[in-house]
């Protein structure tokens, strides 16, 4: 089978090549899946630089998430749409996994759609309960409003009636938010503050999304209601977060970070199925969608990568790995 693989970290496109190697083994209590689609995440490009989470162990094959058919296994529906629940090695023509750890989707699920399920939606999921459940109603706010995960935000947020303030870095980000459903958008600029004061009905929030970190995520705990949280699952500014002693003195905030990679690994399993059977039925009725900027065959993956890590795209690049 074909599949991408790196012996070293460094530049993304340079380090991930494309190789032939032998299918993986089956063994008992195992299924196989025949990779059809993988989107190129952010985590991704970390991984093949060395700078993720985890370091990968070489030579290692990257892909943090896909979608593939079942082709066998014990007492799984072949020929169903299955993604795997374990990150990295999705880059590759055919993957093998514990049963226990893919999840089967419904039927009529679009196949581009499933390969982006594992990351953005449950990352987007995670971070909407991170103070609990909110009431109907409640104005959440975040940043990074135009990425995926950000535009997942919007959509859940919608589902769960609550009202999303968002911030954007760029003009041409603010019509694509709107139309996913988002209550207001605004330039995240020094003026966004007092802008979002000024909304009529806003009310400060008590949770705050925060990926860019530096003085983007200090906006957003100027915005929060006194006690209110702030989560924090990325830093895009490469800035660390600053927090002016008079927010945790006197509005008392609350500061964590979300990992949806430790997330996966420590929430029962149960959860994590009923959690993405919600998400794979908003996917397939159509109110939870991720735009698609480029796709690519598995041979030019590093065109793909490249691509991927170029700002302003208007959505996901998918690698096909079928063809």
């Amino acid at each position: 089978m074909k599949h991408v693989v790196i012996e070293a970290t460094g530049r993304p496109e340079e380090v991930a090549i494309v190789k032939v190697s032998p299918p993986p083994v089956l063994t008992a209590g195992q299924v196989r899946l025949r990779m059809l689609f993988s989107p190129v995440n952010p985590a991704d490009l970390n991984f093949l630089a060395g700078t993720y989470g985890k370091k990968p162990e070489l030579p290692a094959i990257p892909g943090m998430e896909g979608v593939g058919r079942i082709a066998e296994g014990d007492g799984v529906p072949e020929g169903r749409l299955a993604i795997p629940l374990d990150g990295m090695g999705c880059w590759a023509e055919e993957i093998v996994r514990p049963v226990g750890r893919i999840v089967v989707l419904p039927e009529g699920m679009d196949p581009q759609q499933a390969a982006m399920l594992r990351v953005n939606p449950a990352t987007a999921w995670g971070l909407l309960h991170a103070a609990g459940t909110l009431p109907r109603g409640a104005w959440v706010v975040q940043n990074a409003a135009s990425s995926a995960a950000g535009h997942c935000v919007i959509q859940l947020a919608r589902h769960f009636g609550l009202r999303s303030l968002n911030l954007v870095r760029r003009e041409e980000s603010i019509g694509p938010c709107r139309a996913l459903g988002a209550d207001a958008v605004l330039l995240d600029c020094p003026e966004a503050v007092a802008q979002a004061r000024a909304l009529p009905g806003f009310e400060p929030p008590a949770l705050a999304l925060n990926a860019v970190s530096g003085d983007s995520a200090t906006r957003l705990m100027d915005l929060l209601a006194p006690r209110g949280t702030m989560v924090t699952y990325g830093a895009m500014s490469r800035q660390p977060v600053k927090v002016p002693n008079s927010f945790l003195i006197f509005k008392e905030l609350h500061l964590r970070g979300f990992w949806v990679t430790r997330w996966m690994e420590e929430a029962p399993i149960e959860e994590v199925h009923s959690i993405y059977a919600e998400l794979a039925g908003l996917v397939v009725a159509g109110k939870l969608q991720q735009p698609i900027a480029a796709e690519y065959p598995l041979s030019e993956i590093a065109s793909a990568v490249k691509h991927a890590a170029q700002s302003g795209k208007n959505g996901k690049i998918i690698v096909n790995l079928a063809g």
